[in-house]
């Protein structure tokens, strides 16, 4: 069962950097926003220009959530069934 424990909270600590890595990424490369953005910037009362960036806006900072959310939920999760994995090692099987 530690075994087990390890192994699950080795995994969920590379998904979550790995999911982190992907949406870092793809917020690096969003180009669109930017555009959008100084189109905006530009022109703050058009209601074309606030429809479009609103929309660009909530993809964006999706992907900042989901990466910051991905990083927290791997290491945290991750961390936890770690440490539970290795509090099952270091006990004997008379304790539980």
């Amino acid at each position: 069962m530690a075994t087990a424990l390890r192994a699950l909270g080795t995994l969920l600590v590379l998904l979550g950097v790995a999911a982190a890595s992907v949406a870092a990424l793809l917020l690096l490369r969003d180009e669109q926003f930017a555009e959008v953005a100084a189109a905006y910037a530009r022109h703050p009362d058009h209601a074309l220009f606030r429809a479009e960036y609103l929309t660009a806006a909530a993809r964006h900072y999706g992907l900042l959530a989901a990466g910051v959310g991905g990083l927290l939920a791997g290491l945290a999760g991750g961390g936890m069934l770690l440490g539970i994995g290795e509090l099952l090692r270091r006990g004997s099987p008379r304790d539980y």
